[in-house]
């Protein structure tokens, strides 16, 4: 991502009073098989550059940023909860094998990201409980 993005991000953050939520991606490349021929190029990724960068840019604008478990987002409903393997039958598509919601597999991960931002956000912003 190069920083003209990841300043469009942060500026609409902070245009719309919203903020930024992305995966936690330490350990990907551990995590990921790949195909040898694959494998230089994974190798090239900054990961952990680009996440530091959009934080610093969200936080310079005062725009909330986290970073939330990356554990299941693409196989996991949205809708009803249901996590398994099969329900991202490929790299692009995802369909839900209990109440049957379908969509691009990328989209329902950045659905499940969002709202694992927004019930931490939630639980980190939420008054102390009284004595």
């Amino acid at each position: 991502m190069n920083h003209a993005i990841s300043k469009e991000i942060v500026s609409v953050a902070q245009r719309t009073g919203r903020g930024i939520a992305v995966e936690d991606l330490g350990g990907i490349r551990e995590r990921v098989r790949l195909r040898r021929d694959q494998r230089g190029t994974l190798s090239s990724w900054p990961f952990h550059q680009l996440g530091q960068h959009l934080a610093y840019k969200a936080r310079r604008a005062g725009v909330p940023f986290l970073e939330v478990d990356a554990a299941y987002t693409s196989q996991r409903c949205p809708c009803c909860g249901h996590t398994e393997r099969v329900n991202r039958p490929d790299r692009d598509n995802f369909q839900c094998r209990r109440c049957g919601l379908a969509g691009p597999a990328d989209v329902v991960a950045g659905v499940n990201v969002r709202d694992r931002a927004r019930s931490a956000w939630v639980s980190v912003t939420a008054p102390a409980p009284l004595p």
